[in-house]
């Protein structure tokens, strides 16, 4: 057989080829081609034919080779085709026997007029094919030197079923249908779990279309939405399987002897309602059946041995980080089902370049839930996608009047989420609705936290918890460690908490457990564990913004509020996130009840002054951290005069105003040394000798700043042993004595990464160009430069006066030694670099340097 499909192979590229065709790609022993003209297509595949009629050329093994042909607009994208012309085809290919070639209607039209000589075709009448949503006028192909007689076409009339003929294309879930055929060709029964909406139905219609050849007796589909009564289960599968109740009997018994000795597929849809039933029905059916396979589609699991689950997805939608062209849209399914549906209802809608960021903004915020990206999509015969996307807020309002004849809760997307909550037991209501108060992901932890009330004990929640997992309506994720609502559930549920009593307590319970979490994080991030904390709390960032806003309403709010500021603000420095760490921190110090004159206030002045200080705004820093400094002296904190005065010396130093600079960071030294503190003693000692090595006493800056480095390493702080190898790299660089930089950059470079620092890696890109200029790599160093301005681009984060001063005068000479054009062009290579490249790129080149 090797042999033989190896010629089959030659053959089929040499006919496709000889005849101005192309192979797109080969399928098992299959081949896709596209060509010009239709009629090339009919002599290349007849060549084809004629050439396997001779069993010398195919080492003696006869191979019946069958073929679908279509024509149409093609849709192209990587050098491959898609779409529905390419559906078509595939479909009246699979219909053929082999040996014999089927045309559709729009090729013959072509050709009719063109056929070679000695060949003619036979119209086979109007035909339903699988996954397509209209019959096809097929003609085949005669021949005198081929086979004429055929079999009726494999079509789905020719299988046993009562599979409702589509009428939308089926878009996407290329991966999970492949995948779910595959788990039913290993199993018996195999349940698709997923929210309403998510197409659980469609799927299980598409699998069907594309495995009836597997079951001669037929694939039949029972539809068990409607029903109320759970004992009319067995009923409708014996009406849909044609089955009769024998007069005495149960309709169970009739349905076990039908199946005992048939090979069949039965698809229950719509179990959720109906679990029992429908898990003891099909244990009953299996045990006899022993050819019987089921699908069943459900929000949970039948709970049975030997079941099978495969969780369906939601639609692929790009991500909120990358930015994706237009051409590379056709890859997410979510945003190629609302430009057909919504084509559908306006056809002179188009995908462009100017609203695809706003269809990938619907359908991102609808979670790619094809239901819900169907009903927006239905929208567009009324209104733009604009308003739609703004309109979403209020998305159970605007998602309404799906198709006429669906049943009612698939009509409007609120309905759908309806009919899963109401079939919730009270206590997992209760834990559903207090799960509104999460924004973003959530640890069992947290859940058990904040969950718990008056109905529910914070041992129960586990449980609960894991049953609405089952029931679709909280996602786990991959890892494992976390969950989450989708956004459409997320805003249900919190409606839903709204019409109870149990809000204030959810939300008070919200606000406690991530304060906690917060002030727990606060020290770490200043120790060995950095990086895990930093990584907990970007996994927990939208619970704490939106604990923030409760603030706002919460007893005790204000004081809460300076708290959670005082907590986070080192994260928000080492993740660059500058500028909304400062509107947070105004936030909290604006509040109703935060204008006293306390240690708290006192902290979140001196917060707020940080942030706008490595902001470069110095002018609103001074006033911040002036009021910071007067409220510590007047409280007697001398620990929070030490903090303040650190960077009223930065404000200072920023100003240029050196001489008072100095005055406040000698005495800050001098308080923290007083008190004791190494980490303010190391902070004070960073900046009195950055300030050293600006005036150019270099002397008295190197033993300062590598006191620093050894404080640091000692206390394990890793973003302080940055800082200090960063500053120690600008001095000796400074001094011409850069030899032991490389390495020190490199170490940088390692914490950065491990912690993912973004202060630190852009000093790290800016200590690069210095060393590069001081190399003479003018080239090299304004790509660095222009790696490390993208970054601050980014965060909003300004070079402290000291960094500046070191790099400033390297810069203007790497610009003086390649001229305006060149720099410029140096400069935007490094500028349009991604973070990790530009990281890896001066991580290769320093090595080289070490």
């Amino acid at each position: 057989m090797r042999p033989a499909l190896a010629r089959h192979d030659a053959l089929s590229r040499e006919a496709v080829e000889a005849h101005g065709g192309s192979v797109v790609k080969t399928t098992g022993d299959g081949i896709h081609a596209v060509f010009s003209d239709p009629l090339d297509a009919l002599h290349a595949t007849v060549q084809l034919l004629l050439s396997l009629n001779d069993p010398q050329v195919t080492h003696g093994v006869a191979l019946h080779v069958r073929s679908g042909m279509h024509v149409g607009a093609d849709e192209r994208r990587d050098n491959d085709y898609y779409g529905p012309i390419v559906n078509r085809a595939a479909r009246i290919m699979n219909a053929a026997h082999g040996g014999q070639i089927l045309l559709s209607h729009a090729v013959v039209a072509l050709i009719s007029e063109r056929l070679p000589e000695g060949v003619a075709l036979r119209n086979l009448g109007a035909v339903w094919l699988r996954g397509l949503t209209s019959p096809e006028l097929v003609y085949q192909v005669l021949h005198p030197k081929l086979r004429q007689d055929f079999p009726a076409l494999r079509s789905l009339e020719s299988t046993p079923n009562n599979l409702p003929q589509q009428v939308t294309t089926f878009i996407g879930r290329e991966h999970e249908l492949a995948e779910v055929k595959k788990l039913l060709a290993d199993t018996r029964l195999l349940t698709l779990l997923g929210v309403g909406g998510l197409g659980k139905t469609r799927l299980s219609l598409q699998v069907a279309t594309e495995v009836l050849d597997d079951y001669p007796d037929g694939v039949w589909f029972v539809e068990l939405a409607p029903l109320v009564d759970a004992r009319l289960v067995p009923q409708s599968v014996a009406t849909a399987l044609g089955v009769k109740e024998e007069a005495g009997h149960p309709v169970v018994e009739a349905l076990v002897k039908h199946v005992k000795d048939r090979q069949l597929l039965i698809i229950l849809d719509n179990c959720e309602h109906l679990m029992s039933a429908c898990a003891e029905l099909a244990k009953q059916l299996l045990q006899s059946g022993p050819q019987l396979k089921i699908l069943t589609s459900s929000r949970e699991p039948l709970h049975l041995l030997g079941e099978t689950t495969f969780a369906l997805p939601a639609l692929a939608v790009p991500d909120a980080s990358e930015p994706v062209t237009l051409a590379a849209l056709a890859q997410y399914e979510a945003v190629r089902l609302f430009a057909e549906r919504a084509t559908a209802v306006q056809s002179a809608f188009r995908l462009t370049e100017q609203n695809a960021p706003t269809i990938i903004a619907i359908c991102r915020r609808l979670d790619g839930i094809p239901l819900a990206i169907e009903l927006a999509a239905a929208r567009v015969r009324a209104l733009s996608v604009e308003t739609i996307a703004d309109r979403l807020s209020d998305r159970f309002c605007l998602l309404t009047q799906g198709e006429r004849t669906a049943l009612p809760r698939q009509q409007t997307l609120r309905a759908l989420i309806d009919w899963s909550y109401d079939l919730l037991a009270n206590k997992e209501r209760a834990v559903f609705c207090r799960l509104g108060v999460f924004a973003g992901s959530f640890t069992l932890e947290a859940a058990e936290d904040i969950a718990a009330c008056d109905i529910v004990h914070r041992d129960e929640v586990l449980d609960l918890l894991t049953l609405l997992v089952d029931k679709s309506l909280v996602v786990r994720e991959p890892q494992g460690a976390r969950y989450r609502l989708l956004d459409t559930v997320l805003q249900y549920a919190r409606e839903r908490l709204g019409e109870s009593a149990q809000e204030v307590s959810a939300r008070a319970a919200h606000l406690e457990h991530y304060l906690d979490l917060a002030e727990k994080a606060r020290p770490e991030l200043l120790g060995p564990n950095q990086a895990e904390w930093l990584a907990r709390l970007d996994a927990d960032r939208e619970n704490l913004l939106s604990m923030h806003l409760w603030c706002d309403s919460a007893a005790n709010g204000a004081e809460s509020g300076l708290r959670l500021v005082r907590a986070v603000r080192l994260y928000w420095i080492h993740r660059g996130l500058l500028g909304l760490g400062h509107r947070v921190t105004l936030e909290a110090l604006s509040r109703k009840g935060a204008q006293q004159r306390n240690l708290a206030r006192c902290r979140g002045l001196f917060d707020a002054g940080q942030l706008c200080n490595f902001m470069g705004r110095y002018a609103e820093a001074l006033g911040y951290l002036k009021e910071s400094l007067a409220i510590a002296r007047e409280l007697g904190d001398k620990a929070r005069v030490a903090a303040a005065l650190q960077p009223l010396g930065w404000v200072s130093f920023g100003q240029g105003d050196l001489s008072t600079a100095r005055i406040y960071l000698e005495e800050a030294l001098e308080l923290a040394r007083a008190l004791g503190n190494q980490r303010d003693v190391a902070a004070a000692m960073t900046l009195l000798g950055q300030l050293y090595r600006v005036e150019g006493a270099v002397d008295k800056a190197q033993p300062l700043l590598e006191q620093v480095l050894a404080i640091a390493r000692e206390l394990q702080d890793r973003e302080s042993i940055a800082i200090g190898l960063l500053n120690l790299a600008m001095l000796r660089i400074g001094r011409g004595a850069e030899d032991q930089a490389p390495s020190m950059l490199v170490e940088a470079i390692e914490i950065a990464e491990e912690t993912g620092s973004r202060p630190a890696a852009q000093s790290v890109m800016e200590v690069c160009a210095g060393l590069a200029v001081f190399r003479g790599e003018a080239s090299r160093a304004a790509q660095f430069y222009g790696a490390a301005e993208n970054q601050t681009a980014k965060t909003g984060s300004r070079r402290d006066p000291a960094d500046e001063a070191f790099l400033r005068p390297l810069i203007a000479q790497a610009q003086a030694a390649l001229g305006p054009a060149a720099f410029a062009a140096a400069e935007n290579s490094g500028r349009t670099m991604s973070h990790d490249v530009a990281i890896a790129n001066a991580r290769e080149w320093l090595k080289v340097k070490v």
